[in-house]
């Protein structure tokens, strides 16, 4: 009997040091890239977070950056899926996949990137996290680079020129926006936006400023039509796949939460910030002409795209999120982190 016990406890005891062995396993996640391996989002974002991952977790966590194991708007998918254990992405580009994150990307918001990824993620959390949008997946964050503003070929100099553009257009809000102008819209990820523009199939894109530069694409859309707080922007996430997530110690976890959310979301829109506004003054500097709508220009367009928040409004009520005091507070907190920064929200 009692050596019955004692083998038994032995058991028990090899057991337990395997499990605890298994769980101290370095875990090293499997990042499927499809941007350009110099994007200001891979070398002065996601790189630099994988760092402070690595250096949180003592190496017991690491991300390993791989080419692109699919299409730009199948990353979701694929990390949810374990063909990726982590990804960036763009929500934009699975319509009606995630509906609440539109709110962000409606009209005349913010221009500034920190203030608005920054009030989009406590709107996030408080109103729309429950709904659980990326189910099968651990959101680690999301965020705006700045606001979408028109950029078009020579010969636009005003809001009548738009009538029959051929526009780029990334996801649901800007193809409506579009509609709404009487563009003429044309889907497609960024990764052939330069095609399209270099080859005149489109006519122009909404897009942020850094972006026009960072695919060289201003040569072929040197005017920019501008609106308080852009007409829309882009809603952009990382998140990790559940079976890669639960793979990682409580303690690391605990790690890489302190470094995600609002901390990233605020470093990574600083990035974009910062960038954006250094592209602005080469663009200019490069020839590029600036139309800023105002008065009855303006009212004309804020008039037509108003009812697009109406019915982003009526689809996420659907959902069942008090989407008026989401928008609500959405808008108290743009004007409480700008103050929080010492900057215009626009």
């Amino acid at each position: 009997m009692i050596r019955r016990n004692f083998i038994a406890a032995v058991s028990s005891l090899t057991l337990l040091a395997s499990a605890t062995s298994a769980l101290a396993e370095d875990v090293v996640l499997r990042f499927s890239n499809w941007l350009p391996p110099t994007h200001p989002i891979l070398t002065d974002m996601i790189e630099p977070w994988a760092a402070e991952v690595k250096a949180a977790t003592e190496g017991r966590v690491s991300v390993q950056i791989l080419p692109a194991l699919g299409a730009p708007g199948a990353h979701f998918d694929m990390v949810r899926n374990g063909v990726a254990d982590i990804a960036f992405g763009v929500h934009g580009y699975t319509p009606e996949r995630f509906k609440l994150t539109e709110m962000v990307e409606l009209p005349f918001t913010a221009e500034n990137a920190q203030v608005n990824s920054i009030a989009n993620w406590r709107t996030y959390q408080k109103y729309f996290m429950e709904a659980n949008e990326h189910e099968g997946t651990h959101l680690l964050g999301l965020w705006v680079p700045g606001s979408y503003q028109l950029f078009t070929r020579a010969g636009v100099e005003g809001v009548d020129d738009l009538d029959g553009l051929r526009i780029r257009v990334p996801g649901a809000i800007v193809e409506q926006i579009a509609t709404k102008l009487g563009l003429v819209s044309i889907s497609s990820p960024l990764t052939e936006a330069y095609d399209q523009i270099s080859r005149g199939i489109i006519d122009g894109m909404f897009q942020t400023y850094g972006t026009v530069l960072d695919f060289n694409m201003s040569e072929h859309m040197p005017v920019v039509m501008t609106v308080p707080g852009g007409f829309a922007a882009s809603s952009q996430f990382i998140v990790v796949g559940d079976a890669a997530w639960n793979r990682i110690s409580p303690e690391d976890q605990e790690a890489i939460n302190a470094l995600s959310g609002e901390a990233m979301v605020s470093k990574f829109a600083t990035v974009w910030q910062a960038h954006n506004a250094k592209a602005i003054d080469e663009l200019m500097a490069g020839g590029l002409t600036r139309i800023e709508l105002a008065g009855a220009d303006l009212d004309e367009m804020k008039e037509r795209l108003a009812p697009i928040w109406d019915q982003w409004t009526e689809d996420a009520k659907a959902k069942g999120v008090d989407a008026d005091a989401a928008v609500a507070f959405y808008q108290e907190q743009l004007d409480e982190v700008a103050e929080e920064l010492g900057v215009d929200r626009n």
